[in-house]
């Protein structure tokens, strides 16, 4: 008798301290562009999964709920029903982060998070190339302004989880001074000199676990700077006022030989 009780306790104490358990999963990315109205997609489907930790439990009600917009999504119970599931067909980026899974058993309720990590990638209008045929180093068109104005520079970069962000310029760690600020991850270079000019580069990392393994990526992304002088106009108006005067003088010389022949003759 004292035995039994013994286990109706460890029973008992094993359903009160029931919790769940569920999937770690990662986008696979061949590409860093994507924008909101096209959305990079990974190569492989991605199926998400929750189930209690003792594995006697069974589910009556499943409910997965992404934490991002709180849409509800509804998995599949396996056939013996200790196990929910949500496969993804085409995964998105939109589709990364972190889910709630909501269990429902004989026992209570039972909630557990899972996560779908993505790398960081550039989620913008903004156009970007490879640089040098590399998919995660990009570079935009540029900027060019004139001296005295001021410009701001984004990385608009997105991942999870959430990618951390450092800025350098000319391959050097960005240095803030009175007209280099920083708001968030925005670069703002106000009242701009010809020193300002230069390669400025975001670099987003962010790192995560996946079957006891770590992983580190990085995205670059390099936006060139131009800075042009006020009186840049000069230059072409000098040109064209050069040239006039050189026709004139021809013109002049070409008329005043004419003259000068006839005179002769």
């Amino acid at each position: 008798m004292k035995n039994l009780f013994l286990i109706t306790s460890l029973l008992i104490g094993s359903v009160l301290a029931l919790a769940g358990r569920g999937s770690k999963s990662a986008l696979v990315l061949v590409a860093a562009r994507s924008t909101e109205a096209h959305p990079i997609h990974a190569t492989d489907p991605i199926t998400i999964w929750c189930a209690p930790d003792n594995p006697q439990v069974v589910i009556s009600k499943a409910t997965i709920i992404r934490l991002r917009d709180n849409e509800k999504l509804e998995p599949t119970l396996n056939p013996t029903k200790k196990n929910a599931t949500y496969t993804f067909g085409s995964p998105s980026i939109n589709d990364a982060g972190e889910y709630k899974c909501e269990l429902e058993t004989p026992h209570g309720k039972i909630s557990h998070r899972v996560s779908i990590y993505s790398r960081p990638i550039v989620h913008s209008h903004e156009h970007f190339t490879e640089h040098e045929g590399h998919e995660f180093h990009l570079e935009s068109t540029g900027t060019t302004i004139e001296k005295g104005e001021s410009v701001s520079l984004t990385c608009p970069v997105t991942g999870y989880p959430k990618p951390v962000v450092k800025w350098t310029k000319d391959g050097a760690p960005l240095a803030l001074s009175s007209s280099v600020s920083m708001e968030g991850t925005t670069v703002i270079l106000s009242s701009v000199n010809y020193t300002d000019a230069g390669t400025y580069s975001c670099e987003a990392v962010n790192e995560y676990t996946l079957n006891g393994k770590t992983s580190k990526m990085l995205l670059v992304v390099d936006k060139m700077v131009t800075v042009r002088s006020e009186y840049q106009w000069v230059y072409p108006l000098a040109v064209i006022v050069i040239t006039l005067v050189l026709l004139t003088t021809i013109i002049i010389f070409c008329e005043w030989r004419n003259n000068h022949a006839a005179r002769k003759a």
